[in-house]
């Protein structure tokens, strides 16, 4: 393991928990008294009725019953049909060019534009995430092939391998790792679109929760809410490093 980055994440871990002690001392024992920061005991007290009242937690399935599936399927179909997209990205740079401007509209707007067309649909949304998550994906692949060293390409025409076998074999190995590393960052950023899609559609799941509290004024709601999803998401960011890092990295 790098000492370096074992260092970083202890010093990060430390850094959290200092935080965390001086917020409860600050806001539970002592003189501090803000309306817009809550106690700790009243965050605590706002998720569980989050659970009760908000039903946090079929909320909670709702959500991750679409977004989990389309990140897996995503990320499989990807796997198996790398070669053609592979192809379409060297040789029909075209079709590349002329979607790549779409990378610049805002989330928002395609979440309003799938709300508008598909109204409290599932399948819109299960739609919308894999649309998102293969965007995001051919973004990665698109910035990674440029650090492709030519001799390698070079090297197997000479050898008479097929252009398909370049693709799968050598291009698309060199290119795996930044793929599987920007999956990270990828499923916080699903996570943001669903909730926002959600928020705006009012679909059942954690962006209908949070457009509950937001109806209700119930900032303490959305703050143990914000609180819940982030811990949610670093868990399973975890998660993903810990397989990427054993089934992509292991070498």
């Amino acid at each position: 393991m790098n000492i370096k980055k074992t260092k970083n994440t202890l010093t990060s871990s430390n850094i959290t928990i200092l935080f965390t002690l001086i917020y409860f001392i600050l806001f539970e024992f002592a003189w501090i008294n803000q309306s817009v920061i809550p106690k700790p005991s009243m965050l605590i007290e706002s998720f569980i009725s989050l659970i009760s009242e908000y039903h946090l937690f079929d909320a909670f399935f709702e959500t991750t019953a679409v977004l989990f599936p389309a990140i897996f399927l995503g990320v499989v179909l990807f796997e198996i049909f790398n070669k053609i997209i592979l192809y379409v990205i060297f040789n029909l740079r075209g079709i590349i060019n002329i979607s790549s401007p779409f990378k610049y509209f805002p989330i928002i707007f395609f979440a309003l534009l799938f709300n508008s067309v598909f109204e409290h649909s599932l399948w819109a949304e299960f739609i919308f995430i894999i649309l998102l998550i293969f965007g995001n994906l051919i973004t990665t692949v698109c910035e990674a092939k440029n650090s492709i060293a030519l001799e390698y390409i070079d090297s197997a025409k000479s050898l008479g391998v097929s252009n398909g076998k370049i693709l799968s074999k050598v291009v698309w190995e060199h290119i795996k790792p930044k793929f599987y590393g920007n999956l990270i960052t990828i499923h916080k950023q699903t996570w943001i679109a669903v909730i926002v899609y959600e928020f705006i559609g009012s679909t059942n799941g954690i962006g209908s929760v949070y457009r509950l509290a937001y109806d209700y004024n119930d900032l303490f709601a959305i703050i143990s809410l914000g609180i819940f999803t982030s811990i949610i998401i670093v868990l399973v960011n975890s998660i993903l490093k810990f397989f990427i890092a054993k089934l992509v990295f292991w070498e």
